[in-house]
């Protein structure tokens, strides 16, 4: 859903030349080669079942099918894999990354192709708000109390002279995909400076093409995914906000590893057992940020170069009530759900 009187995001085409009018000179960026996937937005999708993804008995351990596409969040569980902590549990692990993007996530896990599944937490929203029974067995990952640490901030050029998100009003500004998770970001933050986001003009641009886009005059800011906010930073440009600390000052939770809840209500000790190896994971990562940065590159696409500057999720946010309402609030205030679920029900307890 959209709010009333809103635009939708719309696609646009680019030509990448030079932008001759730009006082400031730009080092060359090869943006087309960092090849990030973000799961920043999905939209609620449903599927037919099947049996394709059942667990099965291999060489003494059960084995599962996690799906997520391939970004730093979901990195987390690829690195507790490696360090044992499903094999503890008795589990070996196939990850599937489908290249659709994240709403093939959803659609697979609903179908049973998957038994967990990594999304943004508003796309599972979503995916319920459209009939599918999921439920959260585990968080991916959160936000800081600290405006300094977004990873999701509209970015813009100096050069523009914006001052506030307010200023958007009557500018172009780019997203990755129509009604999901970066755009009621961009929304939101124009409503919380007292702006009206029907008077922006959101367009639909992938991630790679934004910040060219931006330096091209072509629009005038993007609601960055990283690696790419760092590069814009790191490039010249600026932060107008942090989309997520304007969402909450105190930290939420922006993914979650979520379920088909007939599969956790027809097998709960496999997927206390899949709980706990996630739960292990991500207190892995945080004690060890040095190693999941390690294997970012090779899982997410990302440029050895750049991985050690980008900025990571918080890895301790934990799945609450408290954590999940500031999305499910946001996403009413910007019209991309009609209504907060009943956020107790969508977190799994045996």
């Amino acid at each position: 859903m959209r709010a009333s009187g809103s635009p939708a995001a719309v696609p646009i085409t680019l030509a990448m030349e030079e932008d001759v009018t730009s006082t400031r000179t730009r080092r060359p960026i090869a943006l087309a080669a960092i090849a990030l996937v973000a799961a920043l937005s999905l939209a609620g999708c449903s599927a037919a079942g099947d049996d394709s993804g059942s667990s099965g008995e291999s060489g003494g351990l059960t084995h599962i099918k996690i799906g997520s596409i391939p970004v730093t969040d979901a990195a987390v569980v690829v690195l507790g894999d490696k360090k044992g902590f499903f094999k503890d549990e008795g589990l070996s692990v196939e990850f599937g990354n489908p290249s659709a993007g994240g709403s093939s996530v959803v659609a697979a896990v609903i179908a049973g192709e998957y038994q967990v599944g990594y999304s943004a937490t508003l796309s599972i929203f979503q995916a319920i708000a459209g009939g599918n029974d999921l439920t959260m067995i585990a968080p991916a990952s959160g936000s800081f109390d600290d405006p300094e640490k977004g990873t999701n901030d509209l970015i813009t050029s100096p050069d523009l002279g914006l001052h506030s998100a307010k200023d958007l009003e009557g500018k172009e500004i780019a997203v990755n995909a129509a009604g999901g998770f970066a755009e009621m970001l961009g929304k939101n933050a124009v409503i919380k400076a007292g702006g009206d986001p029907a008077k922006v003009k959101w367009v639909q641009l992938g991630f790679p093409d934004q910040l060219p886009a931006l330096q091209s005059g072509r629009i005038q800011g993007f609601v960055a995914g990283e690696p790419f906010g760092t590069l814009a930073r790191e490039d010249g440009e600026v932060t107008l906000t942090n989309t997520l600390y304007d969402v909450s000052p105190k930290e939420w939770l922006l993914g979650a590893w979520f379920a088909s809840r007939s599969a956790t209500e027809k097998d709960p000790a496999l997927f206390e057992k899949i709980q706990r190896a996630i739960d292990a994971s991500l207190k892995y990562s945080v004690e060890h940020e040095d190693e999941l940065r390690a294997i970012i590159p090779d899982f997410a696409g990302i440029d050895p170069k750049i991985v050690d500057s980008i900025r990571l999720s918080n890895y301790a946010t934990p799945l609450t009530v408290d954590t999940l309402e500031p999305m499910a609030t946001a996403a009413v205030r910007t019209g991309l759900l009609d209504k907060a679920p009943d956020l107790p029900s969508l977190i799994w307890k045996r």
